[in-house]
C-alpha cells in the first residue's frame, strides 16, 4: 500500500489541503475550545517514535516551552512524571505544572490523565500507526487527541489560544527530535 492510499484511509476526516499538509511534514490540528486531534506523520520507525514519546526526563532539551520534566515513579506500563511547562506571550509569562498518569503499551499508545496540576482537566492518549511509505520505508502516523480545560473567566480565549499553538509546537518539536534520532540511526 502507498504512503498516499494509507493516509488517505487513516485520515478520512481531513479536507485534501490538510492530508497534503500532513505528507509535506506539517501538523495538523483539528478541534477547538479544549477538544483536539494533532496528527504528524513521522517518517522513522515506530521504535524510535516511541523512544522519543517516552523520553520524558529529557524533554526539556527538545521541547523549548518545558523547563523541567521528571519520573516520580514507574510501576509496570504506568509511568507518573511532573512536568514543568513556561512560555511568554507578549509580556505575559505562562507557567503550568502538571502531573501525569501514563499507561503505556509499547510502540502502540499511551493513555494519560492529569491527576495534579494547574488546568482543571488535561486528558488523552498519543497513537502510534504505522504506514509503509512509497520507497517501502516506515512511517508512524502520530495522533494526540487531548481534552484541556481551564478556568480563566474572560482570558478563556487567550487560554485556549495559547494552548492550540503550544500543542502545534509541541508535536512539531517532537517531530524534528524523531527525525533527527532516525537520521542519527542510518548514519
Amino acid at each position: 500500500m502507498s504512503l498516499t492510499s494509507a493516509l488517505d484511509q487513516l485520515t478520512l476526516d481531513l479536507a485534501s489541503d490538510q492530508q497534503q499538509a500532513l505528507q509535506a511534514g506539517e501538523v495538523v490540528m483539528l478541534g477547538s475550545e479544549g477538544t483536539y486531534t494533532v496528527v504528524s506523520l513521522v517518517p522513522a520507525p515506530s521504535s524510535v517514535v516511541w523512544e522519543v514519546l517516552t523520553d520524558y526526563e529529557r524533554f526539556p532539551d527538545f521541547l523549548p516551552s518545558v523547563v523541567a520534566s521528571r519520573i516520580l515513579e514507574k510501576r509496570d506500563n504506568r509511568v507518573l512524571v511532573e512536568r514543568k511547562d513556561s512560555r511568554k506571550v507578549g509580556i505575559l509569562p505562562i507557567r503550568v505544572k502538571i502531573v501525569t498518569e501514563n499507561i503505556e503499551y509499547p510502540q502502540d499508545r499511551i493513555e494519560y490523565r492529569m491527576v495534579d496540576g494547574t488546568l482543571d482537566e488535561m486528558n488523552g492518549t498519543w497513537e502510534l500507526t504505522p504506514v509503509q511509505s512509497a520507497d517501502g520505508g516506515e512511517a508512524i502516523l502520530l495522533t494526540q487527541k487531548i481534552v484541556a480545560k481551564a478556568s480563566m473567566g474572560p482570558l478563556q480565549p487567550y487560554f485556549y489560544e495559547v494552548f492550540e499553538s503550544g500543542l502545534q509546537e509541541m508535536t512539531a518539536n517532537l517531530r524534528q527530535e524523531m527525525v533527527q534520532q532516525q537520521t542519527a540511526l542510518v548514519s
